[in-house]
């Protein structure tokens, strides 16, 4: 079967296509938080909510003017403005160059603990997750309240599952499929041969292609976003449908959109010169195609 995006409609505002809110970027890591809120808008999200460690605020105010920008701190009243936040957005991405201290823990604690609305985890959030028994349960907990996408590469994966990266290379599918049962997840397992596992266990995508382009720091963060704001865009679309199906679909044009969008970045800037931004950029323009052509799935 084919699916595909649809298109945007054209008596939408900024609400119908809902409000993300975005935790990422430790000190210093702003970049991250860049590329994952630029791809989330650049994907068709209505409102992105950034929030990232106070010593990245005015570059992020920066660089990415369309999104609000909020700190987070060790003090009590940055955590209580994070949590009017998680109440305030339709989606929640936490993980992206967050690191894996006492804050970030606490922050990850507190979204398993108050989101109700569709959560990704990525990057640091999936290491945090590794480390710690309470935060394991209250994922797999969240999973059954609400949606839950973890998009873990490989190495990421081998620490999540406590499984070898050669048991992975060897019964990857298997283990993923358990994987996602246990969490009741979206689990996509992101590498050259990408798979897509739905809450029930089952392998809804399998893709053994992609773009060496995409084979550069931030990429990652690019998916995260993208993920989000296609989701977004199927939530405006069909507002009925059910809530794991419409996240696979999201997950699966998000894999398919990823690679579009390496490979028009190629095009212009040649396989070795595309950065993140440059994949983020392209978005747009991968989803008008996923609009035209849609996928192919089995």
């Amino acid at each position: 079967m084919n699916i595909y995006l649809p298109k945007r409609n054209p008596a939408s505002h900024k609400g119908s296509y809902g409000k993300c809110l975005i935790l990422a970027g430790a000190e210093g890591m702003a970049g991250a938080a860049y590329f994952a809120a630029l791809s989330a808008y650049r994907s068709g999200t209505g409102l992105v909510k950034l929030c990232s460690a106070k010593e990245n605020c005015g570059i992020l105010q920066s660089l990415i003017p369309e999104a609000i920008i909020l700190s987070f701190s060790k003090e009590k009243e940055h955590f209580q403005e994070v949590e009017k936040a998680i109440e305030w957005a339709d989606f929640l991405l936490f993980g992206p160059g967050m690191g894996t201290g006492e804050e970030a823990k606490e922050l990850l604690r507190l979204v398993l603990e108050k989101g109700k609305v569709p959560l990704l985890i990525d990057a640091d959030g999936l290491n945090l997750l590794s480390k710690d028994s309470a935060l394991q349960t209250l994922a797999k907990a969240y999973g059954r309240k609400s949606l839950l996408f973890l998009t873990p590469h490989l190495m990421e994966f081998s620490r999540l599952s406590g499984k070898s990266l050669t048991e992975i290379e060897n019964r990857g599918g298997e283990i993923a499929k358990s994987f996602g049962k246990e969490y009741h997840c979206i689990l996509l397992l992101k590498s050259h041969d990408t798979m897509v596992i739905s809450p029930e266990g089952e392998l809804v995508y399998h893709r053994e292609k992609s773009c060496a382009a995409l084979s550069k720091g931030g990429s990652g963060d690019v998916f995260a976003g993208s993920i989000a704001g296609i989701y977004l865009i199927l939530e405006e679309e069909a507002k009925t449908a059910k809530q794991i199906r419409q996240g696979c679909i999201a997950a699966i044009l998000s894999c398919e959109a990823q690679i579009l969008a390496g490979e028009l970045a190629a095009k212009e800037w040649g396989e070795h010169g595309v950065l993140a931004q440059n994949i983020a950029n392209a978005m747009g323009k991968a989803l008008e195609l996923l609009e035209e052509q849609g996928c192919s799935i089995d």
